[in-house]
């Protein structure tokens, strides 16, 4: 009898940023984003007699560390043991959501192999430890799409899904790496940095969530390109500025601020940067405009005269994809 296997793929995550943090009243973090098909995250499970992982050097230990983790708070669950290749992980501190993926990819593939095949998301997210912050990245894995975290009632809890929207297949993302720029927080220096910020004002999470639901979810629904762009700079700048503090420019620091400006310049309005950073994002209407924004910024010297590192990418408007049977690397 053919051992079990199960492949599991899922894209990565762009996040506009919270919409409240330790409020006097009210849901606590939220926030905004969606779900990219690249760069993304492959793994392949074979029933083995022991836990192994092999393959991208970039991802075995996170994916080893996962497993672990899952073995010694889950002991009763989960018995068979796996043959675990990592084909392909999200650059860690990339602001790309790679932990979340990954940690999802890991407790999905897992739960298939040994027989759970209907772990609801609250579940395999609890098992590896994702979601306290952002819920984003947890439901992007589960649906796909546009994601609006309405945050959580209690901190033992992930956000609950407000909203989810399939965004137009024609449009395309630009993932922008600044020339010069520091890994983006994660972890302990993220609750450190939450720590020294304080609250986010009521009269910001007012026009954040305004922001969303007057102009940028109309705009998905609407096909209106122009506007939901204008709406995703206007809410990362707003954001920005709160943070801003803490990274010392509203899109990170003062040279990525530049670039920014300088990119918008050229006419792309849609521009953020996606949770922490380093990483900047600009939407296009499709492929065509993709590419003629890529020979313009090229063509183009930055700032600091330093290229740019530019990747078109789909948007993701399905979850992860499980296979079963699948052909071990």
């Amino acid at each position: 009898m053919m051992p079990r296997q199960v492949s599991v793929t899922t894209g990565a995550r762009l996040h506009f940023g919270p919409l409240s943090y330790r409020p006097d009243s009210g849901r606590h973090f939220g926030g905004v984003g969606l779900m990219i098909d690249q760069p993304g995250v492959q793994l392949t499970f074979t029933e083995h007699d022991s836990d192994q992982v092999t393959g991208d050097s970039a991802g075995v230990e996170r994916v080893r560390q996962f497993v672990s983790r899952i073995r010694e708070s889950h002991p009763s669950i989960l018995a068979t043991r796996c043959r675990i290749h990592v084909e392909s992980v999200v650059p860690s501190h990339s602001g790309l959501g790679s932990g979340t993926q990954l940690g999802l990819a890991v407790a999905r593939g897992l739960a298939e192999v040994d027989g759970e095949t209907d772990v609801p998301i609250a579940a395999l997210a609890e098992r590896v430890g994702r979601g306290l912050r952002s819920a984003v990245g947890v439901y992007g894995f589960e649906s796909g799409g546009l994601i609006v975290d309405a945050g959580q009632n209690d901190s033992d809890d992930i956000g609950a899904l407000a909203c989810r929207l399939a965004v137009p297949d024609e449009w395309r993302v630009l993932l922008i790496t600044p020339p010069i720029s520091d890994d983006g927080l994660s972890g302990a220096e993220e609750e450190q940095a939450f720590a020294q910020l304080g609250s986010i004002p009521l009269s910001l999470t007012n026009e954040l969530s305004r922001l969303v639901l007057t102009e940028l979810l109309p705009a998905v629904i609407a096909d209106d390109f122009d506007s939901f762009s204008e709406a995703v700079y206007e809410y990362g700048s707003r954001v920005g500025q709160f943070f801003s503090r803490i990274q010392g420019g509203i899109f990170g620091n003062p040279a990525t601020d530049t670039l920014v400006e300088h990119i918008r310049q050229h006419g792309i309005t849609g521009i953020g940067q996606t949770s922490w950073g380093p990483t900047l994002f600009a939407f296009a209407a499709d492929d065509a405009q993709a590419n003629t924004i890529v020979t313009a910024l090229q063509s183009t010297p930055s700032p600091d005269s330093s290229p740019l590192h530019i990747q078109i990418v789909s948007l993701r408007n399905h979850g992860a994809t499980i296979n079963h049977n699948a052909s071990t690397l």
